[in-house]
């Protein structure tokens, strides 16, 4: 007889001895022990010279995961010196998302995108009411006044996603140990770069990582207007 055997025989031996309410205890413990064993994402984003691409987003396609009860489903992406603030923004799909203005002029944010089409005319401070996001995808942010501002609401079908900071790393924390697929997204990747998925397999504990390069186009942004004398809008 094998120790495998051997081990199912004595538990097998021992549940038939415990009262049912036992052993659903038993098991609801064994699964918050299993539960506890999560690693560590780890995207590292470099473009065709190998320089770090910061503000670059992956998110996990599968496995779904169910949404935290407790997961807000709001975002803010602010105005501060006729600039978006933050120019990427992650929220989940059904988010309300605000736009407020730190700027003492009027701004006039709008998004043509397919994602989110919407228009909040000429306001300041936090007067604009919140945008629904309820569509997964990404959509370009603009203000009818200041043409070179330029912002993006990503949005996921999941919760579990990252952005890419300064160095070109991306870590999603906490992850159940198994076998993920995602994809990355960023404002100048090339079609083909957001067309593929990637395949990583996350250990119990401990960090896995995956390195990834995005052919990158230019950089096509309006350049900013010169600060005015006349009056400010």
């Amino acid at each position: 007889m094998t120790v495998t055997r051997v081990y199912q025989k004595t538990l097998s031996q021992a549940l038939n001895h415990l009262p049912l309410k036992s052993i659903a205890a038993l098991l609801l413990a064994s699964a918050s022990v299993l539960g506890t064993q999560a690693g560590e994402l780890e995207v590292v984003l470099t473009d065709s010279a190998g320089q770090p691409v910061a503000e670059a987003v992956i998110e996990i396609i599968a496995p779904q995961l169910p949404l935290p009860a407790d997961w807000s489903l709001t975002g803010a992406m602010d105005q501060v010196d006729k600039e978006f603030v933050g120019p990427v923004l992650m929220v989940v799909k059904n988010s309300q998302v605000s736009f407020p203005n730190s700027d003492d002029i009027h701004h006039h944010v709008y998004s043509y995108s397919d994602t989110k089409r919407f228009e909040l005319p000429l306001y300041t401070g936090d007067t604009a009411e919140p945008v629904l996001f309820d569509k997964a995808g990404v959509a370009v942010i603009g203000c009818n006044i200041h043409d070179w501002m330029l912002g993006y609401v990503y949005v996921g079908d999941s919760h579990l996603m990252a952005m890419s900071d300064a160095s070109g790393k991306a870590t999603l924390a906490s992850l159940p140990a198994g076998d993920y697929r995602f994809k990355v997204w960023h404002a100048r990747a090339r079609p083909n770069d957001l067309a593929q998925e990637h395949l990583i397999t996350v250990s119990a504990e401990g960090s896995s990582s995956i390195n990834l390069q995005l052919a990158l186009t230019p950089d096509r942004r309006i350049r900013r207007a010169p600060t005015a004398s006349g009056p400010q809008y």
